[in-house]
């Protein structure tokens, strides 16, 4: 069965691409602003992913081409430099183009979830470290507390 993306989940896709956050995405793209317009946007991605490999698929992407036809090559990825004297080429020489390389192996990573789970931007995750430190040979034996850090 093929599955397509809906308008308005290609919109969304359109404007995440421009550069808009999920909530303001969802919102340009018509999504019901009830207050959970993020939380739309967020489920509407999720259901675009779930589609992604069958439309990859259908254009000729299946996982064996785009390893063979893209990652592989990405991998062995070379450029060239150049030597310049007064203003004249004097040398070239090829060598590693590290730049692409890391970009592939990047995407080889998040494509197997190899990466931990991003933390979302605005959250954050404090963690209190309680220090407590005895003084020794001291005629006091009382533990001090260190605050929080």
């Amino acid at each position: 069965m093929k599955q397509k993306l809906t308008p308005q989940q290609k919109l969304l896709v359109k404007k995440l691409a421009e550069g808009m956050s999920i909530t303001e995405a969802a919102r340009a793209a018509g999504y019901a602003d009830n207050g959970y317009v993020g939380q739309l946007g967020s489920q509407a991605l999720e259901a675009i992913r779930l589609k992604m490999p069958e439309v990859l698929e259908r254009h000729g992407l299946t996982d064996d081409s785009l390893v063979e036809n893209y990652l592989k090559p990405a991998l062995k990825a070379e450029e060239t430099e150049f030597a310049k004297f007064e203003g004249r080429i004097t040398d070239q020489r090829n060598v590693v183009a590290w730049g692409p390389r890391l970009q592939a192996l990047d995407i080889a990573f998040n494509l197997k979830g190899s990466y931990a789970p991003k933390v979302a931007a605005g959250s954050s995750t404090a963690i209190a470290i309680k220090v407590i430190v005895e003084h020794i040979g001291r005629r006091n034996q009382d533990s001090v507390t260190a605050e929080t850090i």
